[in-house]
Parts: C-alpha cells; sequence; structure tokens
C-alpha cells in the first residue's frame, strides 16, 4: 500500500513536471525549402532555473539547456546527423530543417494503424536511437514523443535536443536511460498483452545488451528519487511498471537483443 501511494505522489508530481512548457508549439512553413521555427517563451529563463532545481533534487542524471547551449547543441546534432545547418535569428528563434514523417506518439496513437506498420515504426526509432549513440550522442528524453517517423522512406529522425545528460554518468547510464524512456512511453501505448513481445522488439532492434543491467534497474523499485521524473515521459500505472521490470528480468527480455 505504502509503495502504491508513494508511486500514485510521483505520477502526480510527473504530472506537474510535464505540464511546464518552456517552448512554444513549433511553426512549420512551407515553400520550396520547408523550415521550423522555434522559440521559448519568455518566461523559459526561470522555469529552467527552476527545473534545473527539480531535477537535481530528483537525481534524474539529465537537465534542461540554456538558450546558448541549446543552439549550440542543435547545431552540432544537426550538422552531424543532416549535414543541415541551424539559424538563429535576432529574437532567438532556431530555425530548423523541416523532417518528414508523424511522431513515433502520433502514429502509436492512432487506433487504425495495423500491427505490421506499428511494429515497422517502432523498430526505426529504436533503430535511429541506436545510430544516435554510435555517433556519440544521447538524446535524454528519448520519449516517443521526440521521434519522427516517415514510413514511406522507412526512417526515423531524434529531435528536439533541449536536455542534456549530465556529464558525471557513464554512457552505459545514459544510453540505457534512452532506451528505458522510448521503451516506456512505446509501451504506455501498447496493450497489456502485447507488452513483451514490444519490449523484444525494442531491445532486438537496438542490439546493444550492454545496457541491459542499467535499463532493468530502471524498473526494480519505486523507492527512487528520479522515478517522478520518468513518469512524466511516461505515465505508466503502478501494475505496469512492475509488469515491464518482470519482463526485463526474465531471460527472453534481454536474450533476444
Amino acid at each position: 500500500m505504502i509503495d502504491r501511494m508513494y508511486f500514485f505522489a510521483c505520477r502526480l508530481l510527473g504530472w506537474m513536471l510535464r505540464s511546464a512548457r518552456y517552448t512554444k508549439p513549433p511553426i512549420v512553413e512551407g515553400g520550396s525549402t520547408p523550415r521550423v521555427r522555434k522559440q521559448r517563451a519568455f518566461f523559459a529563463p526561470l522555469l529552467i532555473w527552476m527545473s534545473g532545481l527539480v531535477v537535481r533534487l530528483l537525481d534524474t542524471g539529465v537537465r534542461v539547456l540554456g538558450h546558448r547551449e541549446w543552439v549550440e547543441r542543435e547545431r552540432l546534432i544537426h550538422q552531424a546527423l543532416h549535414r543541415g545547418s541551424v539559424h538563429v535569428e535576432t529574437d532567438g528563434t532556431l530555425v530548423l530543417p523541416y523532417l518528414a514523417g508523424e511522431t513515433l506518439a502520433a502514429l502509436l496513437d492512432d487506433l487504425e494503424l495495423d500491427e505490421l506498420t506499428r511494429t515497422k515504426a517502432i523498430e526505426r526509432a529504436a533503430v535511429a536511437l541506436a545510430e544516435f549513440h554510435q555517433l556519440g550522442f544521447t538524446h535524454a528524453d528519448a520519449m516517443a514523443e521526440n521521434v519522427l517517423v516517415d514510413l514511406e522512406s522507412g526512417v526515423a529522425h531524434w529531435f528536439d535536443f533541449e536536455t542534456i545528460h549530465e556529464p558525471g554518468r557513464s554512457m552505459t547510464w545514459k544510453r540505457a536511460d534512452d532506451v528505458r524512456a522510448l521503451a516506456g512511453t512505446c509501451l504506455l501505448r501498447t496493450v497489456p498483452e502485447k507488452s513483451a513481445e514490444t519490449l523484444r522488439l525494442i531491445l532486438d532492434a537496438y542490439q546493444d545488451t550492454s545496457i541491459a543491467g542499467e535499463l532493468e534497474s530502471s524498473f526494480t523499485s519505486v523507492w527512487r528519487r528520479s522515478l517522478a521524473f520518468h513518469l512524466a515521459q511516461a505515465g505508466l500505472s503502478f501494475d505496469r511498471f512492475h509488469e515491464i521490470g518482470r519482463l526485463l528480468r526474465q531471460p527472453v527480455g534481454v536474450a533476444h537483443s
């Protein structure tokens, strides 16, 4: 009972964390060269400072970047991934290359999506995350909302690089944290009877068993300070959280990765 009460309190705090928006919805501009405009709200610096205190208290291992660091990170990653440039306007608005596709979250929320397409979308997102990691990057907020899947071309692109993992964490931990966020947000949109299959799909596509221990530890116990942040990313139920942990502890949960 105490475990459930603590879990519920973490879910409530997670909801509050996720509701704090410091970036305005992106604007997609058409034309011969489509592009995306992103701008932070005027109160973003205060909100980022406050969130910084919270994430340190919760021992999340991540932080939200200030505007200058965010710009540099977007430039670095877009150059590495797409050989594209990022323009910054005088008011601080970022102008980014347009990437085709729908977010994985939107695809999985589509009740009419067939199972084969659903499987391919998740697989492409996991493969793209593995390739992103192989370039030496980690995301720090690798939710299904932050990856675009282009079903026509069969590729996926990660985006929204406003967060970063703290440098003191190991690379294995950082990569496992990204896989945790992806798995949690996919399983949140998966019927319980498909949980094992979806989890195996992600691990198979990611193809790095070195993260297994770190990943399993994220679902071992609810008594972790970082739980509220994790539930902000994926608002899993108490029973679903423990189900994922059980699946990860089973040999079949990692042997196929």
